[in-house]
């Protein structure tokens, strides 16, 4: 390991121990605090704690283990034990709020819990000495996507596991994983008052998957396309939700089960033809390298215009599709940036347009759930989807390509499970992509997702993640208002805004400005020229540097956190600026000499 690796996984493992025996866990954690016997004051043995599951994800070796240990202050080891020095106080009675009107269930917050679930932290940045400067003969660079690069630009500026408390990372596209009890307290109220109504079950969620059963047989090598079980309840969640009294039903064979997103993309870009490919602008910065990739595709960008909404018309559509001889569509729906939505008969009319004009459209609805409008079906004025899916005649011969997964809509990013549902043929193609590139995901996990699939509780979840995401985008909006960032169109789906920055102070005007003067401020946003998608870089121009993406993906207390630094550093220049025009207004003085003198 690298001596940066190395320094992560301390990090990681001294806040890990150090959280066991805190007072806090410690009044929760009633097989621990027993072990520790009366007060808490007594020894366990160190073999004990390497043994339980965070630690063991972390590292099995003991001495490193027993080393973090000696450096936690108020822990005394001695040989192969250790304890606390300071017996365990009594468990306080008052309510705690945490900022932005969140408590727990008993008014406790655990803020270590809350951060981990709030974003995905980077380990320690690997420091330029440690990378060589020389190339190796056979590869190139390869450029990064536009989350990666400003992650890695942050982790330059200190951001990493053991100071993400102290940032707000409103760059990656990454939803919370919180749980209920350290959402905001608004939010908690409307969940009662859905429960009470019938609407909810629980108000702690339908979804509890706590961990994956490993056996003999799940060790073996899995189907290329999916584990069986699992397509079979991608089938049905489709046909429940969008195909009911159809006449043509989704089946397990046309779905394919891929290890996230990004391989969803890619495997479907392998397996298509030599073909002219459209796609927006602007739209999910992945897109750029990895079209740039397959020399079959001819990708043809087609600019949306701000003015109107960056949407384009049913018209357009069809010229741009029948005019430049396109043999496929990729868009993201809900559109990562903008947050802008194709819904209901405009999505009815883009399928039949796809199907007359004998065009695949391949649809990224990896969003489909974080919906914010009231003009769709199916809906119930409490939950709101959006699929092409549902506007398929046939869903062996409709060029209808549809992409999701657990990543973002079921919060749960980390376990790579995403879905490719399409024609028979599409999938048989995806499948033989597939048999050289990645080899099929995890069966372990695959089998342990196959009830997060039911439609009943899909419902739920959704209705409360989007009372949660609705309660964190009108609060980011109201701010961002506030602050004189403009967001003209706000969004209809996602968990981003598209902010035009155009109207601030110099250098926050641009993207790069504004991004670089944020770090100052601890704060991580991705500037617009990332949506810019430009295959191989042929356009030699960039557009959208006066716009910026904010996530709101985060815990309300990170956002809340990320706005107070944005406003610290817009009312910074500005005060700049105003000092600088009082300089310049301040009455000349002449001093008038004596000519006796």
């Amino acid at each position: 390991l690298s001596s940066s690796s190395v320094a992560s996984m301390d990090v990681r493992l001294d806040r890990q121990l150090s959280y066991y025996f805190s007072d806090k866990n410690l009044w929760k954690d009633d097989w621990l605090a027993g072990q520790l016997g009366e007060d808490c004051a007594g020894w366990i043995s160190i073999a004990v704690i390497a043994g339980f599951k965070r630690v063991q994800q972390i590292t099995s070796d003991l001495e490193l283990i027993k080393s973090s240990l000696r450096r936690i202050d108020g822990l005394e080891v001695h040989e192969e034990n250790v304890r606390r020095w300071r017996r365990l106080p009594p468990k306080p009675c008052t309510t705690e709020v945490v900022e932005g009107g969140s408590t727990t269930g008993d008014g406790q917050v655990d803020e270590q819990e809350l951060q981990i679930a709030s974003t995905a932290t980077a380990d320690a940045p690997i420091s330029s000495a440690e990378i060589s400067p020389a190339s190796t003969p056979g590869f190139r660079q390869v450029p990064k996507t536009g989350v990666i690069f400003v992650m890695d630009e942050a982790a330059k500026s200190g951001y990493n596991a053991a100071t993400a408390h102290e940032w707000a990372n409103l760059g990656q596209g990454s939803p919370e994983t919180t749980k209920v009890r350290n959402w905001p307290t608004n939010v908690r109220k409307r969940l009662t008052e859905l429960n009470e109504k019938g609407k909810l079950s629980s108000e702690a969620g339908p979804f509890n998957l706590n961990s994956l059963e490993v056996n003999e047989e799940n060790l073996h090598y899995g189907n290329v396309n999916g584990d069986l079980a699992l397509r079979r309840a991608v089938a049905k969640f489709y046909n429940e939700l969008y195909r009911k009294g159809k006449a043509s039903q989704y089946s397990a064979e046309n779905v394919a089960i891929v290890g996230g997103g990004r391989l969803a993309l890619t495997r479907l870009c392998c397996a298509m033809d030599n073909v002219n490919l459209g796609h927006f602008l602007p739209d999910y910065t992945a897109y750029a390298e990895l079209l740039s990739q397959f020399k079959t595709i001819n990708s043809i960008p087609i600019p949306l215009d701000p003015q109107n909404n960056f949407r384009i018309t049913l018209k357009e559509l069809r010229r741009e599709i029948v005019g430049r001889g396109l043999s496929a569509l990729l868009l993201s729906n809900p559109c990562n940036p903008t947050g802008q939505l194709i819904e209901g008969e405009e999505l009815k009319n883009w399928v039949r347009i796809a199907r007359e004009t004998n065009c695949s459209l391949v649809l990224d609805e990896i969003y489909s759930r974080y919906i914010y409008t009231q003009r769709m079906a199916p809906t119930d004025a409490h939950w709101r989807m959006v699929s092409a899916a549902q506007f398929v005649d046939d869903v062996n011969k409709d060029p209808v390509i549809v992409l999701d997964g657990l990543t973002k809509c079921w919060r749960m990013p980390g376990l790579r499970i995403c879905w490719i549902v399409a024609p028979k043929n599409v999938i048989e193609a995806v499948g033989a992509a597939g048999s050289f590139l990645d080899g099929g995901p995890s069966l372990p996990t695959q089998r342990a997702c196959v009830p997060l699939l039911n439609a009943k509780d899909v419902i739920e979840q959704t209705i409360m993640l989007q009372v949660l995401f609705s309660h964190k985008r009108d609060f980011l909006l109201r701010r961002l208002q506030d602050m004189g960032v403009v967001v003209e169109h706000p969004p209809q789906g996602t968990f981003y805004c598209w902010c035009d920055i155009s109207k601030l102070p110099a250098p926050l005007n641009n993207c790069w400005g504004f991004f670089r003067e944020l770090l100052r401020e601890k704060v991580i946003v991705c500037p617009g020229v990332f949506f810019d998608v430009n295959p191989g870089s042929r356009r030699k121009f960039n557009s959208y540097d006066s716009f910026v993406r904010l996530s709101y993906g985060p815990s309300f207390k990170e956002i809340q956190r990320g706005l107070d630094g944005m406003q610290r550093m817009i009312e910074r220049h500005r005060k700049a600026i105003r000092g600088a025009d009082d300089e310049l207004q301040a009455p000349i003085q002449v001093l008038l000499i004596d000519p006796q003198l």
